[in-house]
């Protein structure tokens, strides 16, 4: 590993763990100032606006990040192509509004939705310059801006939501963290050249785009698709604690995955232009990072109810069986975290796709066939879904880069011995 790697990284992690110290401060605030309903309500908003911003991005920012050489042209059609589907995915955000608040039946998405449309339609005046200081992997300015935004959305939200503003704080939370992004970026990466409307070299950053973005939905469809279900069948508030329960397993991703990710596509991107193979790293990547998730996952099951009392409050308490069954099926998931960089960074968007189609589906299905039995049967489907999802990724990763199972096996042996310890 490089110098300049190891630096990103120390850097990426500092960002990390200071955005979860921040985080927990406020989850831990808002627990106790929003009720079940409220989180219900704003998980289901968020969903479409996740879904929105996966097609807005477009893909630009692995696209430019995996490219070779970034000139202006290809920064210009970029944003071009960002700014169109900004406007156009802040657009159906409004005019999808009334049917939101018609199948949901609550008056409050008329608040929310307009704000998160207007963000949108803010996030590509700050994509060129944070996808360059990646590119640069100058993640020591990154965790500057991240921390400063961090800031600057918790005191927001706990300010407007102190003096009564409910949910709809989060959502002024997000936009002036926006705001604030993108004037700091502006200040300390100025890249008003990419700002430049042009067809000129849009096909290449189109094709990669039109792929990456059929992954990505179809990947955060899988992820809300719960909540969405729940909050339609159960109920609200049911949407909301299975959001907290999902928030809670999530933690190993927030812990470690999160400050790896920034970093591992542009420094594997490096590794394949200069010719090395990328077996090596990735089978030491999955090694550590078993070691790392495995205890805490166990950890969080042993202990769930603790976590959910410390966290959140005893008002909470139906969190903690979802978040235990939840926390024992995602021990099989440690090898996802390498999976999209690795074959971005080899050029192989398309099997990113391929995957998704082989794999999703039928995690769907079961989905929709296990709502009607509660929360904890929907939880209960990660244990037929996720080894799914990873024998179909180790699948295509293996011809890729000629890794084999019994090759990970030989990796992450001693990482089911500190686990079981």
């Amino acid at each position: 590993m490089t110098g300049s790697i190891r630096r990103s990284l120390a850097f990426s992690i500092i960002d990390r763990y200071a955005s979860i110290a921040i985080g927990f401060a406020m989850m831990i605030i808002l627990a106790r100032l929003l009720t079940p309903k409220d989180f219900g309500i704003f998980s289901i908003a968020m969903s479409f606006v996740i879904l929105a911003n996966a097609f807005r991005d477009f893909g630009t920012g692995s696209y430019l990040l995996q490219a070779k050489h970034v000139t202006d042209e290809r920064l210009q059609a970029a944003f071009t192509a960002v700014l169109a589907t900004s406007a156009l995915c802040g657009f159906a955000l409004l005019l999808g509004t009334p049917a939101i608040v018609a199948l949901y039946g609550d008056t409050q998405f008329w608040q929310l939705m307009p704000l998160f449309a207007l963000n949108l339609m803010l996030g590509p005046f700050s994509i060129p310059g944070m996808i360059l200081l990646q590119r640069n992997l100058s993640f020591d300015t990154l965790a500057g801006i991240s921390l400063l935004t961090n800031v600057v959305n918790l005191i927001v939200v706990v300010v407007l939501a102190s003096l009564g503003y409910g949910i709809i704080s989060l959502a002024w939370a997000t936009l002036a963290t926006s705001a604030v992004r993108i004037v700091t970026i502006w200040i300390v990466n100025p890249c008003f050249r990419a700002f430049r409307i042009t067809l000129r070299g849009w096909r290449d950053p189109f094709e990669f785009g039109a792929v990456s973005t059929a992954t990505v939905i179809l990947n955060m469809i899988y992820e809300y698709l719960p909540q969405l279900i729940i909050g339609r069948s159960i109920g609200l508030a049911a949407a909301g604690l299975f959001g907290r329960a999902t928030s809670l397993c999530q933690l190993p991703d927030r812990l470690v995955i999160s400050a790896l990710h920034p970093v591992l596509l542009p420094a594997l991107a490096r590794q394949n232009h200069a010719g090395a193979d990328l077996k090596p790293s990735y089978l030491l990547a999955l090694s550590h990072m078993s070691a790392l998730q495995w205890p805490i996952l166990l950890g969080l099951a042993l202990l769930a109810e603790p976590a959910v009392f410390i966290l959140y409050g005893p008002q909470w308490e139906e969190v903690a069986p979802v978040a235990r069954i939840m926390a024992l099926a995602a021990l099989v998931m440690f090898p996802a975290f390498m999976t999209y960089p690795t074959l971005i960074a080899l050029g192989r968007v398309r099997d990113t796709l391929w995957m998704s189609l082989i794999s999703l589906p039928p995690s769907m299905i079961l989905i929709f066939v296990a709502s009607p039995f509660g929360l904890e049967a929907v939880a209960a489907t990660q244990f037929i879904v996720a080894p799914i999802q990873v024998f179909v990724a180790i699948s295509f990763i293996g011809r890729r880069i000629g890794v084999s199972w019994a090759e990970i096996a030989g990796a992450v042996w001693r990482s089911a011995v500190i686990a079981i310890c």
